[in-house]
């Protein structure tokens, strides 16, 4: 998944279902299929669209961490 996720130019965080925990929560009907997760760890897009995934992701990262959240150093 590294290696596909570099190929593609892929730069932010991804995961693999092993178990499929994930995809029997969010009762996944096919693939890919993508859930985005904010910040503050709420499910803010569900069984978005490939097109979409990009600027999705991008719309996400430009917003305000929680305050809470430190910033990295």
């Amino acid at each position: 998944m590294a290696a596909f996720a570099e190929e593609q130019g892929i730069d932010y965080p991804i995961a693999i279902d092993v178990e499929e925990r994930t995809k029997t929560a969010f009762a996944v009907d096919s693939f890919p299929d993508y859930y985005l997760i904010d910040r503050a760890g709420n499910l803010r897009v569900a069984d978005l669209a490939n097109g979409d995934l990009d600027r999705a992701v991008e719309l996400l990262l430009a917003e305000e961490p929680p305050a809470s959240e430190e910033p990295p150093e």
